[in-house]
């Protein structure tokens, strides 16, 4: 008798212990972006070095400095179909500490592309964030 068994995907990206994110100085972003319904085909992604976070308050910002599992722009990442999604990690100097809350800004020539608003600090370093 053969039995079902459920294949679980595994994650895009490998997770860093906390212990080293602490000490490595940095803030990493994971970001999970999924295809939008406006758009009725020709879905794809990628991300601009001309990314920062943003301090709410002194508007004050750090740039990208590396970009895990989505291309830098011109290149492309395609998806498929309605509701196809890409996971990625976006690494950024560490946040200084008088930042309490920040937002992330691609800017795409001139424009704003891919965001996240309102990104309360936390003391890892680490933030989850669904890009829209």
């Amino acid at each position: 008798m053969i039995q079902n068994s459920l294949i679980v995907n595994q994650p895009f990206i490998e997770t860093v212990p906390l212990t080293q994110v602490e000490e490595s100085g940095y803030t990493y972003l994971h970001c999970k972006y999924t295809t939008s319904p406006k758009y009725v085909s020709d879905w794809w992604i990628n991300i601009w070095k001309t990314s920062y976070l943003i301090n709410r308050i002194t508007r004050e910002s750090v740039s990208l400095v590396d970009a895990i599992n989505i291309p830098l722009a011109p290149e492309k990442y395609y998806l498929k179909h309605f509701g196809d999604s890409l996971s990625f990690v976006l690494v950024f100097p560490q946040l200084p500490e008088h930042w309490h809350s920040f937002d992330f800004i691609e800017r795409c020539n001139g424009e704003i592309g891919l965001s996240a608003y309102n990104i309360l600090r936390n003391s890892t370093g680490v933030y989850h964030v669904t890009i829209k």
